[in-house]
């Protein structure tokens, strides 16, 4: 498959661990929720898309990881509305370790005050959080629509984040950290 370099790549960047506890914003049909799960022994990833048709192509996509526990999926909107039933998800295990999204426009385009609010309920105060941009592999040429490292860097300060950005080839990843951490 095209992507998996793509997803092997990010997983790297973010630094993904075995018992990690992990959240996916808007991961789409689970590409990149099947790549993480292989690299979870006692994590779990949990995946959250307001689409119903992409949870139930997720869902036939990971029926494996789903089975053995490391992958659950949750529909609905990233913001309030949908914390408790992500955390749910947890089993009363706290929280994510590591908040991720790949491709979600939301976070650089606009504001996103409620997606911001959840992130923030969600994300262990040790936990790292990454955005993620690009289609193509950490080798091929930049082509793929995606925002300048200005212009994400420029939204992560404004929801009160610093930003360290990695690219390579048609990647982007950024890492945001709280400011004051």
């Amino acid at each position: 498959m095209p992507d998996d370099a793509r997803f092997e790549w990010f997983a790297d960047t973010m630094g993904v661990r075995t018992n990690d506890r992990v959240l996916e914003l808007g991961p789409g049909s689970g590409a990149s929720l099947v790549r993480i799960a292989k690299r979870l022994r006692g994590g779990r990833i949990v995946g959250l898309d307001r689409s119903a048709t992409a949870i139930g192509r997720a869902a036939d996509r990971c029926a494996t990881e789903i089975a053995d526990g490391r992958v659950r999926l949750v529909e609905g909107a990233a913001g309030p509305d949908s914390t408790r039933a992500v955390l749910a998800q947890l089993d009363g295990n706290d929280r994510f370790d590591l908040v991720f999204a790949v491709n979600v426009n939301l976070f650089w385009t606009g504001p996103a005050t409620a997606a911001w609010s959840m992130i923030r309920e969600c994300l262990s105060p040790t936990g790292r959080l990454w955005f993620c941009y690009g289609y193509g592999s950490p080798t091929s040429p930049s082509t793929s629509p995606k925002p300048t490292t200005d212009q994400l860097t420029t939204r992560l300060t404004a929801a009160g984040f610093h930003s360290d950005v990695t690219t390579s080839g048609d990647l982007l990843a950024a890492h945001a950290v709280a400011k004051g951490l």
